[in-house]
């Protein structure tokens, strides 16, 4: 399903522009894995341990070779060099990294100078140098650049860079080179209040069009563990965030080539547990939370504006449980509400109904049906704040077969009585990698995934 909202998801309408495949998520583990280490030879001066002649590493699915390893047991840095790096547990791993050193830095991050990315057999990608968390608390899955199309920015290349990466912090540069329209960056960050930044395994309801989630769908779960061990322990629900974008797609769906400029915006988010009216619990990859979003920003949008206008903006969106269908199907009514104000003046609010239907199936596959109805009031300067679609209506399916994943999403507008837009999704996930292919067919854009499902 949807990340946590974090702040380039917050008020330009639909987010499709990401292109990044959800983590698989695994169940929460009850004690650490334990730490399996091989070598010829190794000795010992304080705290500081030093092996040659070849060395292996086996943590759970992780597996790192290198020629020489020293690492500081207090500090909990180390060097390895001529490294070799999987979380693939097969003999022929699907994926691996090579590096000339690793630099092993505390919270399980790594520094790498001179990486190379195998896709099986083949070298893909290489780097100069690369750092990356592996099995914490926001793992990076989607660390390799994405190639992709579509009929307004022609050839794109995206790339998703971590700036921070701490228990508590996170702040991510989003770059997107375009052949037509130059470069679109987005810079975000985020804090987590009294907890832990961690990916929450459910779903999200959007300030405007649903559809901007629509194949996110939950990849199966690791093994046969109870689902409900699949709620993160201590994470953050009050989430403080700023962004500030250059020409970041709003995905109108009136002017496909409205873009927005935000400098900067700054808000606070709670992100709250499902709201039911039974005492059972769903499984929480297809729970629905509650949320409310406070924001302050100056915006402009292309074209129509050459000055920034500065807006606040209250954002509820929430459903609830009326009645028990098992574990893994919902039926529930679902509400959005937003109240703006401006710089010049104006305000304008919207307010929405609906109902969400979802389904899981015990091998991960998942099917969704929603319909809003939205109204608005007021006046607003920006396009991208408008109401698009009063009455929509959408549907995804997500299905597994063995190691295949087909995806279709449709979106209905009923006040047209037409097919608004679709998207399908073909790939391939192992225990370790996943690739994607996805094609919308309203902005005619085509996307490659590459995403390190447990990394």
């Amino acid at each position: 399903m949807a990340q946590a909202l974090l702040a380039y998801d917050n008020p330009v309408a639909p987010v499709q522009d990401s292109n990044v495949v959800k983590p698989q998520p695994s169940c929460e583990v009850v004690a650490p894995a334990p730490l399996c280490v091989s070598a010829p030879f190794y000795e010992m001066v304080g705290p500081v341990i030093r092996t040659g002649g070849g060395v292996t590493f086996l943590k759970g699915n992780e597996h790192l070779s290198a020629s020489a390893v020293q690492y500081n047991t207090e500090s909990s840095i180390g060097v390895a060099r001529d490294v070799f790096f999987t979380t693939c547990t097969a003999t022929n791993p699907d994926w691996h990294l090579t590096a000339s050193r690793v630099i092993l830095l505390p919270s399980q991050k790594l520094q790498a100078r001179n990486i190379a990315l195998y896709v099986g057999r083949t070298r893909v990608l290489v780097l100069p140098s690369m750092k990356f968390r592996v099995s914490g608390p926001s793992a990076t899955s989607a660390i390799f650049p994405r190639p992709g199309y579509d009929r307004r920015d022609g050839v794109t290349l995206a790339q998703t860079l971590r700036v921070t990466d701490t228990t508590h912090s996170r702040t991510t540069l989003d770059l997107k080179f375009t052949t037509l329209h130059s470069i679109e960056s987005i810079l975000s960050s985020t804090y987590g209040v009294g907890g832990r930044l961690t990916v929450f395994p459910g779903r999200y309801l959007t300030y405007g069009s649903m559809r901007s989630r629509a194949l996110n769908a939950p990849q199966p779960q690791i093994g046969n563990c109870d689902p409900q061990l699949l709620r993160p322990v201590g994470a953050a629900r009050l989430q403080p965030f700023g962004t500030i974008t250059l020409r970041q797609r709003a995905y109108d769906a009136r002017n496909l080539g409205l873009v927005v400029f935000r400098q900067p915006e700054l808000g606070l988010s709670y992100i709250g547990d499902q709201l039911s009216l039974t005492k059972k619990k769903l499984d929480p990859r297809i729970e629905l939370y509650p949320q409310i979003t406070a924001s302050w920003g100056r915006f402009k949008e292309i074209p129509g504006q050459s000055e920034y206008e500065a807006r606040g903006q209250i954002a509820v969106q929430g459903s609830f449980i009326p009645f028990w269908m098992g574990p893994r199907t919902t039926i529930q009514p679902v509400g959005i509400a937003t109240y703006a104000t401006y710089g010049d003046g104006q305000a304008f609010r919207t307010l929405g109904f609906g109902i969400d239907m979802a389904h899981l199936d015990s091998d991960g596959s998942f099917y969704s049906a929603r319909y809003i109805s939205r109204t608005s009031n007021g006046s607003t300067p920006f396009l991208f704040d408008n109401i698009d679609i009063a009455k929509e209506a959408d549907l995804a399916i997500q299905k597994f077969v063995g190691k295949a994943v087909f995806g279709i999403a449709l979106c209905y507008d009923a006040d047209f009585g037409s097919l608004f837009d679709w998207e399908v999704m073909v790939g391939r996930r192992s225990d370790c990698l996943g690739t994607y292919l996805r094609w919308d067919n309203r902005f005619q854009r085509f996307g490659f995934d590459i995403a390190l499902i447990n990394l």
